[in-house]
């Protein structure tokens, strides 16, 4: 069982590295959509993030700099693209795929508890995007 469980946080922190540095490149080339920008800054709602940053171009990207999302980074997109976490993350868990001790097991949890602290601000950013229903 540890063995399967390893595996799905070493998928999971290895997913999280990559969708984080593809966000963060995306803001760094200045051209980042409306996914990448909504996990960089936490803001999930296209209305708040067209205030925020201007209107998107033909191309259906934000025009920002990476000056402008830090200014703008509520604690959702901090805990979402914190990609130097999700490296050491992923260090830790490979790490304790190989060693069998005390500290491999609180890595372990610790890794735990951290992916559903992530899943829980997923959700978040996703429910405030959500607009009510209107007649």
């Amino acid at each position: 069982m540890t063995t399967s469980f390893l595996t799905i946080l070493i998928a999971f922190y290895a997913g999280a590295v990559c969708a984080t540095a593809r966000s963060w490149l995306l803001v760094w080339r200045g051209a980042a959509g409306f996914s990448a920008l909504r996990d960089v800054t936490g803001i999930g709602d296209r209305v708040v993030l067209r205030r925020l940053f201007g209107l998107t171009h033909p191309d259906g990207c934000y025009r920002v700099t990476v000056a402008q999302v830090l200014q703008h980074r509520r604690p959702a997109g901090i805990v979402l693209t914190d990609l130097p976490v999700h490296l050491l993350f992923l260090i830790a868990v490979l790490w304790a795929w190989f060693a069998e001790s005390p500290a491999a097991a609180a890595v372990l949890w610790t890794a735990s508890a951290h992916a559903v602290v992530l899943g829980l601000a997923a959700l978040s950013v996703l429910a405030s995007g959500r607009q009510p229903l209107t007649d």
